[in-house]
C-alpha cells in the first residue's frame, strides 16, 4: 500500500512529466565554433547597435574564408570554449542545423550576453523560454551574436521542441538545398553585345534577406576579349545601345537620350526630352530610329466601353509610333502614323528602309488576329504592305527576301507537316524565307522538330536561333548555304539569355544552367571552342544537389515520352518514398533549369521523388507530336500522365504508391482538376491557376479567347459544346475523391481566379476535402520574394501533410481558428 508521501511523490512526477518539454537536448559543443571577443567600442543598445550586427553577419555571409580581418587584426574560428568573463567585445558562434521534418521549438543560450541570433541571416525573435524557430525540412546555419559574458558560465545551447518529433541535429559537411539559395543567388539576367563584338553589357541579379523583395542589381561594360570590366552601374542603362563603329554607348537617363564614350567613360546628352521613348535602333551611323508612345484615353470615370476583345488588355489603347532622330542636329520626325501600333523588327542600312510589324483586330479566323508586316522607305517615307498574316511571330531581312517566324499555319499552311487527321498547333514554331512583296514563300524546318522562337540573321545570311529542342533550350546555327542546323550550346540545357555581335562569324555571349548546375555564363566565336567566364557555382558550393536519372517511357500510340526524375539525398532503396507528378501539357515543355517557378530539385532535397514528364501535345518533339494538344483539351495528356505514372511506380519500386502527390500550373492546373477526375492514383492534388471551365476561361481574362484560338482551333460553345462542357473539371467535380488544394493569384487576368474559386464551390457544396489560397494583388505568376517563400511553403506543406502524414507545417502556416 503506498504512503501519502510516496503518492504526494507520485503526483508531483507526473505533473512534472506534464509540465516538462516533450523533447530537449544541449547541442554538441564539438560541433559549434566561435570567434571574438572582437573588440567594437562601446556597445550601447538601439538602431546603431542593431545595424552594426545586421552588418556583421551579411559581411560573413559574404565571406568564403575561415578567418575574420577586422581592423588589421585577424580572428579565426576555433571550437567552442570559454571566454574569460572581463572580455571585451563581440563573440561569435555558428553552428549547422538539421531538421528532417518541420520543427518548432527554442534554442536557448547560456553563458553569453545580449545575444541576438540569425537563421540563414534572417533575424529570430527571443522569447522567454528562447528565440523561438519553426523550421521546415532542411539545414540551416545559425549566427549567434553576443555582446557579453556571463561569468562563471561556459557558452551552451540547447533546443527545446514543442513535441516529442520535434527534434534537431548538428550537421557537418554539405547542407541540402534551400528555397533562399534558389530564389537569392546571382543570375545573369541581360545581355547585350557590341556590333562588332568588342564590348558587352552584362547584366546580374541576386536578392538579399536584407533587401527582401528588391533585387540587388548590377550591370557591367566589359571588354569582351578579356571580359574586363570598365564600368558599372547598379541597374542596367535603359534602352542601352552601341553605336555601329563601337566609340560610344547610348542610354536613356532622366528621359533624355545620353551618349558615353567609351575610350574615356565621359558621358554627354544628345538629344532634348523623350519621355516615353524606347527600342532606340541605329538606322545608320547619323540617325537612330525608335518608338514614341502616347497613352490612350479611357472612357472617363463611370464606365468603359470595350472597343474590342483585345481592350480587356491593360495598354491596348496606347498607341505607339515610330520616329527616326538625327544625332548631329537632334531634330526628329514622325515615321508612322497608324490607329495600329507600330513595331520596328528590323532595319536595312543598305537600302535605307524599316521593317515594320502591326498587330490587326481581326476575328474572321483562328487565332483571332492578324500581323501587318510593312516596309517603309526612308527616303520617300512611304510605306508598303508586305502582306497581313495570321500565326506571324517575327520577321527579319535576309540577304534577299525576309526570314519569317510563324506556325505551321503560316502563309496558309505553307509549313504544314502533320499526319491526316490532326490539326497543326500554331506555338510549335516555324522558320520560313520569302520574298519582300510576300511571295514565294519557302518553309525551311518542315523535317526540323524542335521549336523556334527567336532569331539573328548573319551577314552571310546564316541564322543564330533559339529553339526549344524536347525538354532543352539551346542555341542553334542555321546554316543557310547546307540547309542545316547545328547546336552551338551543349555545355547549357536551357539557355536563358544571348546575344551576338554582327558579322559572319559573331561573338556570342550565352547563359544558363542545366538541371543540377546553377548559373553560368559563356563566350563563343562562332566556329569555335565555349569558354566559361562566370557561373554561381561558389554560392552552392557547400551544398547538396539532388541527383537525377532519366525516365522515359512509350504510350499506347508507340510515342516517347521523355520524363526526368529527382531523387533525394541519401536515397534508400530499402525504404518507401512520397513521390510528386509534375506536368505542363499546355503544349511547351518543361525545361531543364536548375530552378524556377517550380522547383523540383528543392522538392526532393525536402525528401520527395519527383517525376517530371513531357506528355502528348507538348512542342519541340515535331508537328504531330504537338498537334495532338488540339480541340484535345487533356484526351492524350491524362493518358501519358496516368500512363507514365504507372511505368514510373514500377521503374521505382521504392516509391510509395499510396503516396502520390500531383501539380501543374494554368494549363497544368486545369490538368491537375481533370486528373482528379479521371483517376485516384494520386493521394492529394494541387492546382496553380488552373482552368475550371473552359468556356469561361475562353470568354473571360485576357488570353483566353486567343490561346483557345490555337489550343480549341474552330471550336466553340455553339459548335462543340461537349468540348467546352465536358472536358470541363468542373462538370466532374463529384467525381473527385482525394483532398485537393487550389492556389490562384487573386489579380490573374490570365486564368481569372474565379476558375478555382468554381472548383473551390463545387468541392465544398460536396463535402470533398478541398483547400483554396488566394495570394493577393498577384498576377498569374508569383514573383516577389516573400510570397515565393511563403507560396513553396504553401505546396510542400499540403504535400508534406498528404503524403508523410506531417501537417504540423501546414498548421503552422495555416492554423485553425
Amino acid at each position: 500500500m503506498k504512503t501519502t508521501a510516496s503518492i504526494r511523490s507520485l503526483a508531483c512526477s507526473l505533473m512534472a512529466a506534464l509540465v516538462m518539454p516533450a523533447w530537449a537536448a544541449s547541442l554538441d559543443p564539438a560541433r559549434i565554433e566561435m570567434l571574438g571577443p572582437i573588440p567594437l567600442g562601446e556597445t550601447k543598445a538601439g538602431p546603431h547597435q542593431d545595424a552594426i550586427v545586421r552588418n556583421i553577419q551579411t559581411a560573413l555571409a559574404e565571406l568564403d574564408s575561415d578567418k575574420l580581418t577586422v581592423f588589421g587584426q585577424s580572428y579565426s574560428w576555433r571550437p567552442l570554449e570559454p571566454v574569460q568573463a572581463d572580455a571585451a567585445g563581440l563573440i561569435l558562434s555558428r553552428m549547422e542545423l538539421g531538421v528532417d521534418g518541420f520543427t518548432t521549438g527554442h534554442l536557448s543560450v547560456t553563458g553569453l550576453d545580449k545575444v541576438q541570433l540569425f537563421v540563414d541571416g534572417q533575424k529570430q525573435e527571443k522569447e522567454d523560454k528562447g528565440f523561438k524557430l519553426a523550421l521546415p525540412t532542411g539545414d540551416y546555419q545559425l549566427l549567434v551574436v553576443a555582446e557579453e559574458v556571463v561569468a562563471g558560465q561556459s557558452p551552451g545551447f540547447e533546443f527545446t521542441g514543442a513535441e516529442a518529433s520535434d527534434q534537431v541535429t548538428l550537421q557537418q559537411g554539405k547542407r541540402r538545398l534551400s528555397a533562399r539559395q534558389l530564389f537569392d543567388s546571382p543570375v545573369v539576367s541581360n545581355l547585350q553585345v557590341s556590333p562588332k563584338g568588342a564590348y558587352a553589357l552584362v547584366s546580374y541579379r541576386r536578392f538579399t534577406p536584407e533587401q527582401e523583395d528588391t533585387a540587388v542589381s548590377r550591370t557591367e561594360l566589359v571588354r569582351v576579349k578579356d571580359m574586363q570590366v570598365q564600368q558599372v552601374w547598379d541597374s542596367a542603362p535603359a534602352n542601352a545601345l552601341f553605336s555601329p563603329d563601337e566609340q560610344h554607348l547610348l542610354f536613356s537617363q532622366h528621359d533624355k537620350l545620353q551618349a558615353m564614350n567609351l575610350k574615356d567613360l565621359s558621358v554627354r546628352v544628345i538629344s532634348g526630352e523623350l519621355k516615353d521613348a524606347s527600342g532606340f535602333r541605329f538606322v545608320n551611323s547619323d540617325s537612330l530610329v525608335f518608338a514614341w508612345n502616347q497613352e490612350g484615353k479611357d472612357d472617363g470615370e463611370l464606365v468603359k466601353r470595350y472597343q474590342a476583345l483585345e481592350d480587356r488588355w491593360s495598354g491596348w489603347r496606347d498607341n505607339s509610333q515610330l520616329y527616326q532622330l538625327d544625332l548631329d542636329s537632334g531634330f526628329i520626325r514622325q515615321l508612322t502614323d497608324d490607329k495600329a501600333s507600330s513595331s520596328l523588327l528590323d532595319v536595312n542600312e543598305d537600302k535605307g528602309t524599316l521593317l515594320i510589324g502591326r498587330s490587326l483586330v481581326d476575328y474572321s479566323s483562328p487565332p483571332h488576329g492578324l500581323s501587318g508586316l510593312y516596309e517603309l522607305d526612308l527616303a520617300s517615307l512611304t510605306e508598303r504592305e508586305i502582306g497581313q498574316y495570321r500565326a506571324l511571330n517575327d520577321a527579319r531581312y535576309a540577304k534577299s527576301g525576309l526570314y519569317v517566324l510563324g506556325g505551321p499555319n503560316f502563309a496558309g499552311g505553307a509549313g504544314l507537316n502533320v499526319s491526316e487527321g490532326l490539326t497543326a498547333n500554331d506555338y510549335d514554331g516555324q522558320l520560313y524565307h520569302m520574298a519582300l512583296d510576300g511571295s514565294n514563300v519557302k518553309a525551311l524546318s518542315k523535317s526540323y522538330d524542335p521549336a523556334i522562337s527567336a532569331m539573328q540573321v548573319l551577314d552571310n545570311d546564316d541564322l543564330l536561333l533559339k529553339v526549344g529542342k524536347a525538354d532543352r533550350v539551346p542555341l542553334v546555327w542555321y546554316d543557310a548555304s547546307e540547309q542545316k542546323y547545328k547546336e552551338l550550346t551543349p555545355q547549357l540545357d536551357v539557355v536563358k539569355h544571348w546575344a551576338a555581335s554582327e558579322g559572319d562569324q559573331p561573338q556570342i555571349l550565352y547563359a544558363g544552367t542545366t538541371t543540377s548546375i546553377p548559373q553560368a555564363l559563356y563566350r563563343q566565336k562562332l566556329g569555335r571552342k565555349a569558354e566559361k567566364v562566370w557561373d554561381s557555382a561558389n554560392y552552392y558550393a557547400d551544398t547538396r544537389i539532388p541527383e537525377l536519372e532519366e525516365f522515359d517511357f512509350v504510350n499506347a500510340r508507340g510515342q516517347n515520352i521523355d520524363g526526368r526524375v529527382y531523387l533525394p539525398h541519401n536515397l534508400d532503396k530499402n525504404r518507401k518514398y512520397p513521390a510528386i507528378i509534375y506536368y505542363y501539357g499546355g503544349t511547351a515543355p518543361v525545361t531543364r533549369g536548375f530552378t524556377g517557378r517550380y522547383p523540383f530539385n528543392l522538392w526532393a532535397a525536402h525528401g520527395y521523388v519527383v517525376y517530371v514528364l513531357q506528355p502528348t501535345g507538348t512542342t519541340g518533339y515535331g508537328q504531330d507530336m504537338s498537334a495532338r494538344h488540339v480541340n484535345a483539351w487533356g484526351d492524350d495528356t491524362t493518358e501519358d500522365v496516368i500512363a507514365g505514372t504507372q511505368a514510373f511506380l514500377k521503374a521505382h519500386p521504392y516509391v510509395d504508391a499510396d503516396k502520390l502527390g500531383h501539380i501543374g500550373a494554368s494549363y497544368g492546373g486545369f490538368m491537375t482538376m481533370w486528373l482528379a477526375t479521371q483517376t485516384d492514383i494520386f493521394a492529394a492534388s494541387i492546382s496553380h491557376a488552373g482552368i475550371s471551365n473552359i468556356t469561361s476561361y475562353w470568354g473571360q481574362g485576357w488570353w483566353g479567347f486567343g490561346y483557345s484560338g490555337v489550343a480549341s482551333r474552330g471550336s466553340f460553345p455553339w459548335n462543340n459544346a461537349d468540348l467546352y462542357s465536358q472536358h470541363s473539371p468542373l462538370f466532374h467535380a463529384d467525381k473527385i475523391s482525394n483532398p485537393m488544394l487550389l492556389i490562384h493569384g487573386d489579380a490573374d487576368t490570365n486564368v481569372p481566379p474565379g476558375e478555382s474559386q468554381n472548383m473551390y464551390t463545387a468541392l465544398k457544396l460536396l463535402g470533398k476535402d478541398v483547400e483554396l489560397v488566394e495570394y493577393k494583388g498577384d498576377n498569374h505568376h508569383i514573383l516577389t520574394r516573400d510570397k515565393t517563400f511563403h507560396w513553396w511553403s504553401t505546396i510542400l506543406a499540403y504535400f508534406d501533410k498528404h503524403l508523410k502524414d506531417e501537417p504540423q507545417w501546414w498548421q503552422h502556416l495555416y492554423p485553425q481558428e
